[in-house]
């Protein structure tokens, strides 16, 4: 295990950019065949080092300058033709400006990194972490209409800035971190979840995280 720079070189705005824990911790998940809700709770573990109490891996959340952002629209139509194949006899009309047939066109915010690169800083092994972030060819939320595509990425060694490596810089935490984390400086506190799965609410509690 050692310090470590992973660098993603995006060729589309993203929406949205997981934590590099999570993002690992997803790819072992389909690899090895678990399906999140399903069957008895497994704990996925990741090349990347626990924090001394094991309730976190040393990596950060995603490391970028936004320096531009725009507006596109998902459009999701009423399927007409197959309501009018399916529906009885008697129907005459679907009414697709209001109601629960209507048509939406639906606003989402995508951000353009600067150079085009997101970063994570981790302590971890290098040539497992490498392996399985070529997995991932799209980052964060609608993958499937192209955001996110991930043009290519590096795995380096790096050379640590000193105290707080990887998990917090000059007092402020680069990850969701526990309240009393030492060495923060007037953090944020909200309710957050401390590690993956970091959609499951049920787990949240009050910690320091970043602006």
């Amino acid at each position: 295990m050692g310090p470590l720079q992973i660098t993603a070189r995006l060729r589309s705005p993203v929406v949205s950019v997981p934590p590099i824990d999570s993002l690992l911790a997803a790819v072992v998940a389909q690899r090895d065949g678990l399906v999140p809700g399903f069957g008895e709770w497994v704990d996925v573990e990741i090349p990347i080092q626990r924090e001394p109490r094991g309730r976190f891996h040393l990596a950060t959340a995603a490391l970028a300058t936004w320096d531009q952002h725009e507006v596109r629209h998902v459009h999701q139509r009423f399927p007409l033709a197959e309501a009018q194949y399916l529906g009885e006899t008697k129907l005459r009309r679907v009414h697709i400006g209001a109601g629960p047939c209507r048509s939406y066109r639906i606003p989402t915010s995508v951000r353009h990194a600067e150079g085009d690169t997101v970063q994570w800083f981790a302590i971890g092994d290098l040539e497992a972490v490498h392996e399985l972030v070529l997995c991932v060819s799209h980052l964060g939320k609608r993958r499937a209409a192209g955001r996110g595509s991930v043009a290519s990425w590096v795995v380096n060694p790096v050379e640590p800035w000193g105290q707080g490596f990887p998990v917090a810089r000059d007092g402020a935490p680069l990850r969701t971190l526990p309240a009393d984390w030492p060495g923060l400086v007037d953090p944020v506190i909200e309710h957050a979840v401390l590690t993956y799965p970091y959609w499951l609410e049920a787990r949240a509690e009050l910690c320091a995280v970043p602006c």
